[in-house]
This record gives C-alpha cells, sequence and structure tokens, in this order.
C-alpha cells in the first residue's frame, strides 16, 4: 500500500497532467505539497467545479490522508456561473475521517476586482448549509479558518476550538453570525476577528440584509470578545459615529475599517 506521501504525489501528477498546453499562466492548475515530520500542507490552485477539485478533495477525504493534514488552501481564479463562485466542501466532508491535525483551513475571499464571488456552497445551493460546523467538529486542533462564506448556527454549538485567527466573508447571507458569536464561549484563544459584511451594494436597500448596529453592540460587549486584540472590518453599514461608540468601548482594541467597491461601469 503507498504511504502518504506516495499518495499525495501522485494526486499532484494527476493534476498537473490535467493542465492543456495551450493554458493562461493564471489557469494552470496545480497543488503544492510541503511535507513537515509526519504532517502535510497543502496549497491548492484550480477551479472549484472541475475535476481536480473532486480528486483532491476525494483524496484527502480517506481515513489514512485526513489525519495528515495539517493546512489546506483552496483558491484559484476568477471564474464562476452567474457571479458566484461555489466552493463546495461537501466531499471533504462526506467520511467518517477526522483532520485530527488540521490546523489551517483557507478558501480565498472575495477580492474588489473580481467579478465572482467566492461563497460555500454547492452548485445548486448558494446556502452554507451547516458545512463549516462539520468541518470545526472534525478538526480539533484548528487554529486558523478563513471562509468565504459566513456559518450558520450549529459553528457555535461544536464545542471549544483553540481557534486563534478567524477570518469571515458573510457572502449571501450573515446568518447573524455576529449576533451568534456574542453568545457563544467555544473560542477562549480568538485573538484576530476579520469580519466582511454583506455586500451585494448591486441590490436596492441592500443595506437591510447587513448586520444590525445592536449585534456589533452585543459582540463588544460580550465575554466572547475579550480574547480579541484585532478587528479588521470590512464594508461595514454603521456610521462613523457607531463605530467610534463600539471603539470607546475597546479601547485598547486595534480596529482596523476597511471599505472597496465591487461597482463595474
Amino acid at each position: 500500500m503507498l504511504d502518504i506521501a506516495e499518495q499525495l504525489e501522485l494526486l499532484r501528477q494527476r493534476i498537473a497532467a490535467r493542465n492543456e498546453s495551450d493554458l493562461p499562466v493564471n489557469y494552470l492548475q496545480h497543488v503544492a505539497i510541503t511535507q513537515t515530520g509526519d504532517v502535510f500542507n497543502l496549497d491548492f490552485y484550480g477551479e472549484c467545479f472541475d475535476e481536480s477539485y473532486e480528486d483532491l478533495l476525494s483524496t484527502l477525504a480517506t481515513p489514512e490522508v485526513a489525519p495528515c493534514i495539517r493546512s489546506l488552501i483552496l483558491r484559484g481564479p476568477d471564474e464562476g456561473a452567474n457571479g458566484t463562485q461555489n466552493w463546495d466542501i461537501t466531499p471533504l466532508l462526506a467520511t467518517d475521517a477526522m483532520f485530527s491535525q488540521l490546523e489551517t483551513f483557507s478558501i480565498q475571499l472575495n477580492q474588489p476586482a473580481a467579478h465572482n464571488r467566492p461563497i460555500i456552497g454547492s452548485d445548486a445551493d448558494e446556502d452554507e448549509g451547516g458545512i463549516l460546523a462539520q468541518l470545526l467538529a472534525k478538526s480539533p486542533r484548528i487554529q486558523e479558518l478563513t471562509v468565504p462564506s459566513a456559518p450558520n448556527a450549529a459553528f457555535f454549538e461544536v464545542g471549544q476550538r483553540p481557534i486563534r485567527f478567524l477570518s469571515v466573508d458573510a457572502g449571501y447571507d450573515t446568518q447573524d453570525f455576529v449576533h451568534n458569536l456574542a453568545k457563544s464561549s467555544c473560542f477562549p484563544n480568538l485573538q484576530c476577528l476579520e469580519w466582511g459584511e454583506y455586500h451585494e451594494t448591486y441590490l436596492d436597500n441592500y443595506s437591510i440584509n447587513c448586520t444590525p448596529t445592536k449585534h456589533y453592540q452585543e459582540m463588544f460587549h460580550s465575554n466572547a470578545f475579550d480574547s480579541v486584540q484585532r478587528f479588521v472590518w470590512r464594508n461595514p453599514v454603521c456610521t462613523d459615529s457607531d463605530i467610534q461608540a463600539l471603539q470607546a468601548l475597546r479601547p485598547n482594541l486595534q480596529l482596523l475599517v476597511v471599505y472597496y467597491s465591487d461597482h463595474y461601469a
């Protein structure tokens, strides 16, 4: 039977072999694999609806490989359907395998110049559907998590996890992420929180789907926020006075507010 390093090397070769000779450089799919001791770090670049992505997830989900993955990064070119880039991670979690050594999991976030918004969901469903709670349940050592869709309430019911860095974009639904985080006690080691507000600015009255100011007030007052040293806040719809009032509640918090536009002429 092939050992883990050999299985991952064959995966790398299969993915590389699927590239056509005339593909532009930014469309060349690949996976970089770095072994550190007995664990492996993977950085995948490719289209999330392609055979190579399916191959990657099915390989990593096997009971012998999953416990040996320390980090997994998923990213790709600006491709999608109807303005959406669906990263369906369901096959990764479809077996009984545990990611017992997984410390870092990252899916690329939305970029200001992108034409396709990354989200977590199947091609037929734009709802996160609790899949991130399943990932958390299988990853007891996870410390860094970056995802382009807000998890639902089940994410906060898995139990304590040693997450230090949490970066979340709302995607197409905030799912009351800030409110649920404020009520939680599952991330006592959280030091850096990044939150990208719902930002479908092309929709009329899009701000009604954004996080209410009162939810931010709950979070800033909560015990769940006590360990946070840095808060990166992307595209808030709160007023400047609201932001200043929140900062006053946590004067020692490093607060970075970032605005960008997805408008195309």
